[in-house]
């Protein structure tokens, strides 16, 4: 018999858009939340889902018709948007009476979405500011999948309410214009107001033993608006609702089978990591490994709330753990590039009395918008960083500017990449750096610079070969390729020549 109460301890479930892509995928993901919700030793299911994989890029895209006044074109997509979500609906319901209930629910979004791509284009023809009218638009795709997740888990007899109201609670944001269209920068989660919310809106339902389905990647301003979190933001989203009700752990769904040694679009023998740091996690992050956003591990980190990445294709699996650091070498090596990057350097002509300007050179690259993606070497007369090929033109331009001249010589090379060898498993062998050096040189690629770290070692190549020097790098460092070992063979000689018998 399952006992719900007001202490009930509870687990935050994300899946992504792949998980949730299709009918037949939401049916899965509705087996796995009712599996966890009847068993009895894991925590309360309060699930946070994306909208179906690419309806995020079609409702900007309507957004855009109708910030362009292209009645036609925004209306043809909401129709194919519409037929889209009712196939799915015919596939998660094999009742008449949930199918008709859900297409009920169903229709009436629809008529609410359309009712903001008209205040849009409203806003738009009145030349308004429109980066918060466009984020209610965006956010139709999770409203949207929360009726079909939630219909599909009540079809397999566990009771769940689809969460209408907005759980996160953010900043106002400013419009900045310079972003790309469907941005909303600035909409921060406000910690203590997303923690009073979320009790309020998502506590009754786990106590009455009713599955939360929440939308992900959305929240409300403190002022009122609907706003976004940035895309690919769901599992930041997931987060910032398990910090504020303090969950137990937040698994984050998605296609791969967790956090592995290589991408395995690259790396033919890549390997699972059963366990990772914050630290290690965050720096894969950083360096291009896509399983989890950036800001995912920000909310909980300081609550030491684990988060697991699994498989929704392959649920039984256990995954990757990422947590705090327990005292022990983790002993994990992962390898990540990040591409389309640019080496500046700054250096002073007088080797003698030029100051220290590093403070004043990042201070020039923020307000270029630009973060160091690696700091390459540093002196009171040299300064080197790689950030993002696209912002280096307004970098060394804003340098250039700014600095004396005269002292100051400012240069840039694009073109780069930075291959980031991350994991204690790298640190705790003095002998890392060299070898990975050296495995690069075997195959003649050149590293620029390196630099190392206790969270591993980055080296900067040319963007050309990085996919070659990730490649290498796994090989010599993580996983080294065993070659096939054929059975003795007989050798025979035929007419003065030595030949392997077949």
């Amino acid at each position: 018999m399952l006992v719900f109460g007001m202490e009930q301890t509870v687990s935050v479930l994300k899946f992504g858009g792949t998980s949730v892509g299709s009918g037949e995928r939401i049916r899965r993901v509705a087996a796995i939340i009712a599996d966890i919700f009847k068993d009895p030793s894991t925590p309360f299911p309060v699930v946070v889902v994306s909208a179906m994989s690419g309806i995020t890029d079609q409702l900007l895209r309507i957004a855009r018709a109708a910030c362009s006044q292209e009645r036609e074109q925004y209306e043809q997509e909401l129709t194919t948007l519409r037929q889209k979500h009712l196939e799915a609906a015919e596939k998660v319901t094999a009742s008449e009476r949930g199918r008709a209930q859900l297409e009920i629910e169903l229709e009436a979004g629809f008529v609410a979405l359309a009712q903001d791509v008209e205040r849009l284009r409203q806003a738009a023809e009145e030349k308004q500011a429109v980066h918060l009218r466009t984020a209610a638009v965006a956010s139709w795709g999770e409203r949207l999948s929360v009726l079909l997740v939630a219909a599909a888990v009540r079809e397999l007899g566990v009771e769940a309410e689809p969460v209408r109201k907005e759980i996160i609670i953010t900043s106002h944001p400013a419009h900045d214009p310079s972003q790309p269209f469907g941005v909303v920068v600035g909409a921060d989660p406000l910690g203590e107001e997303t923690r009073a919310n979320a009790q309020a809106v998502v506590r009754p339902l786990v106590e009455q033993g009713i599955v939360p389905i929440a939308a992900g990647f959305m929240g409300r301003t403190i002022t009122g608006f609907v706003t976004t979190l940035g895309r690919n933001g769901s599992d930041y989203s997931a987060t910032v609702i398990g910090a504020a009700l303090d969950c137990a752990e937040v698994s984050i769904y998605t296609d791969v089978d967790g956090v592995l040694t290589a991408d395995p679009r690259l790396v033919a023998n890549a390997q699972l990591l059963p366990r990772l740091s914050y630290a290690e996690a965050a720096r894969l992050s950083w360096f291009g490994a896509k399983v989890l956003h950036p800001r995912t591990l920000i909310p909980i980190a300081p609550r030491n709330i684990p988060v697991r990445v699994r498989n929704s294709f392959r649920p039984h699996l256990r995954g990757t753990v990422i947590g705090p650091e327990d005292g022990r070498p983790s002993g994990a090596g992962a390898i990540s590039i990040r591409r389309k990057l640019a080496l500046i350097t700054v250096e002073s002509t007088d080797l003698f009395g030029a100051p220290e300007n590093a403070g004043q050179v990042f201070v020039l690259a923020a307000r270029a918008g630009a973060a160091p993606v690696a700091i390459c070497s540093s002196s009171g007369h040299h300064l080197s960083f790689v950030i993002d090929e696209e912002a280096a033109q307004s970098v060394v331009a804003l340098l250039q500017h700014d600095m004396d001249k005269a002292v100051w010589k400012v240069s840039s090379r694009t073109g780069l990449a930075a291959c980031a060898c991350i994991g204690s498993g790298f640190t705790a062998d003095p002998k890392s750096s060299a070898r990975a050096i050296t495995a690069l040189a075997r195959e003649r690629i050149p590293v620029l610079t390196n630099g190392a770290s206790e969270q591993g070692i980055t080296l900067i190549v040319e963007d050309r070969d990085s996919e070659r020097a990730l490649r290498c790098l796994h090989r010599d460092l993580v996983a080294p390729v065993i070659p096939l070992v054929r059975r003795p063979e007989a050798v025979v000689t035929v007419k003065n020549e030595t030949l392997l018998k077949a």
